[in-house]
Parts: C-alpha cells; sequence; structure tokens
C-alpha cells in the first residue's frame, strides 16, 4: 500500500510538470470562481484533527475535479497523504476515488486498473466504493477492449448501486454501458442505455448527467458520421456543462466539435473551437486533451493549405504524443520497479515478522516450561501434603482406637469391677434380717447395681469391639445384629453387598458407631417390629437402614443420636437423607464417597 502511495505521487508530480506551468494553489487564480485558500504545509498533529483536515481537503478536491486537474491532484495527494499516515482506510478510499475520476479523464488507464484493485481491497465493508471500484475497473476494461469483464463489473456496479438507492451513480454506470457497446460498433444496442441513463438524469433533474449522455451519444453520431446529429447533441450537451461551469465537459465537448468541423471542412469553426479548446486544457493541464486540441488546429490550417501553421502544431502534436509515450514508459518503469521493491519489502516485512514470531514463540515456550514446572512443584507438594495429610488421619485414627481401648478397659476394668465387687457386698447382706420395707430399698439396690454393671460392659463393648478391630465391619454387624435379636421384641436383619475388603479403620468405626446409634433409637422410640440394615459397596459405600416404626420425628424433636450420625456422616464428607415410608416407617440413606475411603 505504500508502494502503491509512492507510485500516485511520483504519477502526479509527472502530470503537473506536463502541464504548461507548475504554480501552488495559493498563487493560481482560477478565471472561473477559484478559491483562494491555502494549505497548511505540516498538518496538525492527531487524528482527530488530521481526519477534520481530511475531509477538508477532499471536498476542495471534488470542487476543483472538473475545473483544474493540478488542484485537485493536489489536495487528493493530502488526503492521502493524511490518511496513509495514520492507516484510515476510509481516508485512502476517498483519496483513491478521486485519483481514479482524474486518472479516468486523462486516460491513465493502467494506473485506474491498480487503484480501482486496491480500492477494491478496502471498502469489503463499504458498498458504495465497491461498486465505484468496480466501474473504474470496468473502464479500464473497455479502453483495453476486455469487453465481457467490462460489461461484468459495469452490471455489478449497477446492481449495488441500485440496491443503495444511488440512482445518480446507477446511471453514470448505464451509460458507460452505452459507452462500451458504442466502442464495440453496436450502436443499436448502445442508444437504449443512452436513453435510460437520460431518462433517470432527466427525473433527478441533473443537467451534468444530461450533458454527459448527451455528449457520448453525440460523440456515436460522429462514428457514424451523422454530423448534424452530432452537432445539435454536442452543442445541448456544452450549453448544459456552460450552465453548471463544469470545464473539463466543456472541454471534452469543444474537441468533439473541433473534431466534426474539421471533418466537414468548417476550418474557421474548426480553428475557433479547437483554439478555445486549447486554452480550456492548457488551464485543466490535461496532456490528452491538449493533445487531441493541437491535432484538430493542425487538421484545420492543412484544409486551409496553411501548411506552415498545420506543420507547427503537428510537430507540437507529435512532441506532445511523445511526452505522453515518456510519462506512460515512465509509469510502466515505476511500477515495475514499485513491484520489485514491494516484493523485497514483503519479503524484509516476511522476515522481521517471523523473527518477531520466534521470538514470541521461545518467550512462550519458556512461559509454558515455567508454568509447568510450577504446576509440576504444585502437584508434587500437594501430594506430599496428602500423604501427610493421610499420615496425620491414620494416626488420629490410630489414636483414637488407642484412645477409646483405654477408655473401654477403664470402664471394664476399674468401673465395672467396682460395680461387681459392690453388687456381691449386696449378696452378702441377709434379707432375712431386714424388714419389709428395707427388703424393697434392698432389692431395688441390687437390680440398679446389676443395670449399671451390663450398661457399663455394654459401653466398654461398643466404644471398641474386639470383632471390629480384629475382623472388620461386616463381622461386628453380624455380631451386633445377632445381639439384638435376643431382645425377640424387634426382628433386625443385616444384607451386605459387595465389601469385598476392609474399609479404613476410621471409617469402618464411624459407620459402626452411625449404625449402633440409629438401631438404639429403633429400639427406645420407634414402635417397630422389624427393622432392616443394609450395607452396600458399588462405586460409593451406601448404607440404608429401614424399619416400619411410627415414621418421621419432627426435626425440633430430634434428639442428640440423629444429631450426632449427621456430624459422622459429615466427617466422611457424606450425604445422608432421612425419609418417610409409606405407608408407616422411617428410611435413613447413607451414601460416602468411595474416593475419601
Amino acid at each position: 500500500m505504500g508502494n502503491l502511495y509512492r507510485l500516485l505521487t511520483i504519477l502526479s508530480l509527472a502530470t503537473l510538470v506536463s502541464g504548461s506551468r507548475c504554480t501552488s494553489v495559493s498563487d493560481h487564480n482560477d478565471s472561473v470562481g477559484a478559491k483562494k485558500e491555502v494549505v497548511e504545509a505540516v498538518p496538525v498533529e492527531g487524528f482527530a484533527e488530521d481526519t477534520v483536515l481530511i475531509l477538508k481537503y477532499h471536498q476542495f478536491a471534488k470542487e476543483y475535479l472538473f475545473q483544474d486537474a493540478e488542484k485537485a491532484m493536489f489536495y487528493s495527494k493530502h488526503v492521502l497523504r493524511l490518511s496513509q499516515k495514520h492507516r484510515w482506510s476510509k481516508g485512502k478510499i476517498l483519496a483513491y476515488n478521486l485519483l481514479s475520476t482524474y486518472y479516468l479523464m486523462d486516460g491513465s488507464y493502467d494506473v485506474l486498473r491498480e487503484l480501482s484493485n486496491e480500492t477494491m481491497s478496502l471498502s469489503k465493508d463499504l458498498p458504495f466504493y465497491t461498486a465505484y471500484s468496480k466501474y473504474f475497473l470496468a473502464e479500464s476494461y473497455s479502453e483495453y477492449r476486455q469487453w465481457d469483464s467490462a460489461q461484468i463489473n459495469y452490471r455489478q456496479a449497477i446492481a449495488i448501486f441500485e440496491e443503495l438507492g444511488e440512482d445518480s451513480s446507477a446511471a453514470t454506470c448505464i451509460n458507460a454501458l452505452g459507452n462500451s457497446y458504442r466502442e464495440k460498433s453496436l450502436f443499436a444496442e448502445a442508444i437504449p442505455y443512452y436513453e435510460q441513463a437520460y431518462a433517470r438524469f432527466d427525473k433527478m433533474n441533473s443537467d451534468w448527467g444530461r450533458a454527459t449522455v448527451l455528449q457520448n451519444r453525440g460523440y456515436l453520431h460522429v462514428i457514424r458520421k451523422e454530423r448534424e446529429q452530432a452537432e445539435d447533441l454536442l452543442k445541448r450537451s456544452l450549453v448544459l456543462f456552460q450552465k453548471i461551469n463544469n470545464r473539463y465537459g466543456e472541454l471534452n465537448v469543444l474537441n468533439d466539435l473541433a473534431n466534426i468541423y474539421c471533418l466537414s471542412n468548417q476550418n474557421e469553426l474548426a480553428i475557433t473551437t479547437a483554439a478555445r479548446a486549447l486554452d480550456y486544457s492548457t488551464i485543466f493541464h490535461s496532456s490528452q486533451q491538449t493533445n487531441w486540441a493541437l491535432l484538430s488546429l493542425a487538421r484545420a490550417y492543412k484544409n486551409k493549405k496553411m501548411f506552415r501553421e498545420a506543420l507547427d502544431y503537428m510537430e507540437k502534436v507529435i512532441f506532445n504524443r511523445r511526452m505522453l509515450h515518456t510519462e506512460y514508459v515512465q509509469r510502466q518503469y515505476t511500477m515495475f520497479q514499485l513491484s520489485y521493491d514491494n516484493q523485497i519489502m514483503d519479503s524484509q516485512i516476511q522476515n522481521k515478522i517471523i523473527a518477531e514470531q520466534r521470538t514470541v514463540q521461545r518467550f512462550l515456550i519458556g512461559f509454558s516450561c515455567l508454568i509447568i514446572a510450577f504446576a509440576a512443584f504444585l502437584w508434587f507438594n500437594n501430594k506430599k501434603l496428602r500423604r501427610k495429610n493421610a499420615e496425620i488421619s491414620e494416626a488420629m485414627a490410630r489414636g483414637q482406637a488407642i484412645e477409646r481401648k483405654r477408655v473401654a478397659a477403664e470402664l471394664h476394668d476399674n468401673l465395672g469391677g467396682t460395680l461387681a465387687s459392690l453388687n456381691w457386698y449386696l449378696f452378702g447382706i441377709d434379707k432375712k434380717v431386714l424388714s419389709p420395707e428395707e427388703q424393697k430399698i434392698y432389692e431395688s439396690v441390687h437390680q440398679m447395681v446389676g443395670a449399671a454393671y451390663r450398661e457399663v460392659r455394654s459401653l466398654s463393648h461398643n466404644l471398641m469391639p474386639p470383632e471390629l478391630e480384629e475382623h472388620g465391619l461386616v463381622m461386628a454387624m453380624h455380631r451386633l445384629i445377632d445381639k439384638m435379636n435376643e431382645n425377640k421384641n424387634i426382628e433386625f436383619s443385616f444384607n451386605v453387598s459387595g465389601m469385598s475388603h476392609r474399609l479404613n479403620n476410621k471409617t469402618e468405626f464411624e459407620l459402626y458407631s452411625i449404625v449402633l446409634e440409629l438401631t438404639n433409637n429403633i429400639i427406645k422410640h420407634s414402635g417397630a417390629n422389624k427393622a432392616s440394615i443394609n450395607l452396600t459397596e458399588n462405586k460409593n459405600i451406601h448404607l440404608t437402614i429401614i424399619d416400619n416404626g411410627n415414621g418421621m420425628v419432627e426435626p425440633s424433636r430430634q434428639g442428640v443420636g440423629l444429631k450426632n450420625v449427621k456430624n459422622r456422616v459429615e466427617s466422611l464428607r457424606g450425604k445422608v437423607q432421612i425419609i418417610s415410608q409409606q405407608p408407616k416407617g422411617l428410611k435413613v440413606d447413607i451414601e460416602i464417597p468411595k474416593t475419601l475411603i
């Protein structure tokens, strides 16, 4: 894109040098209402300020586009330079659109094609300018007689303009489509397009549009050598261009009229008209139009047998053609040189991008390695902590087991022994010497001491049942159920599924304590005559206790026992559900994660 900018700068400078004089905008007074503003040499820094300048210069360039090519190109270059500075695509599109219009009028179709392609690549989200790039591209194809490609692009541009409601632009493309048929000598096909374009411009009351269509249709009659019709249409077009003060339009029509006068031997009219065209082309700085005016003058003087004057003008024609050819060769050379420079620059940019990508890649690899190392450190540290936690948990479990054994032994040996001795001493008292009242007291005390002894033995056994420690949870549960079934009041059943191996000490003790607490609640409070304990091992450990008793206990009336059960389940990170059974009874469902066991 930078190369295209340099190319346009070189070409615009060449265009300005080829004019009759090179003056600044501030010094050149336009005889047809020119503005006298001065261009700022150094634009204000900052995008916001430069955007204002871009829009301002774009407006000036549009106003001068058909009045003074030098000024139009001058402002267009400033629009492009400031847009390049900020890499503003919209500004570059505005500049390319102006330059494309100029190079279309100047006949620089090689540059026009480059500009059209560049505009199309930038205007993907701007359909209006995409349509104009297709229009300019079609004009380039027409010049090189690539008719099919030209007509495809014309029709695509028309479709976009009509969809956007841009009737004037669509009519311009329709007029150009008529020109393409005219250049192919398909005059009958061209005329309906001219009529359609003229009708659209007439509906919009566009003098410029009507003048343009009249001129193009007039030139069709020039080609067909229908001079009267051609002259009439061209004069009507000239009046309209003069009305709207469109210098380029006047210049173009004057050259066409001079050509007609030459062909019809109206030599004085030809000389007068061509001289006016030459003056206008000098002001407009158009080498192509200057060449046409000089050629008409040479032909007119030749028709008048004024060979010296004809030769002078012909020499100017030849010189001007040589200048045009030189400019064309310079453009071609510059384009090839810029293409080569562009490839070198692209290669350098690509190498730079690759180097930057490698640097970023190395940084990312290094950063990734650091992250992996840190993650590995955290993983090993976490593993070490988990191992320590497991050791601590195991030590706590062992400590709790030892403490339970100690408390159980203390209860059994000390308190149990004391109660047994007390009971023995009671047996030594002779009841016969006691009064009836004293005998009742003696019996009550004897029963209470016996009951206390049995409670202490049961408590000592339940704190750490020998079978739980030696044979595991399943065996301890079987022994517990057998003891409870000795009561004969409630029928307990125990069902086990899975449990192919022992659980850790803490889990086994907590589950045993939970069963002990819940079965004790069933015996004391449920009023049931049947109960079942189900222990299942699959993905997790499931413990289910079901009875056919009184059912759900109100939460406000739940005692310490159920709270202890919930606390024990939470210590194993499990879940507990208490569900009422139909028609009566209660179900306690406990799930313990196997991953923690």
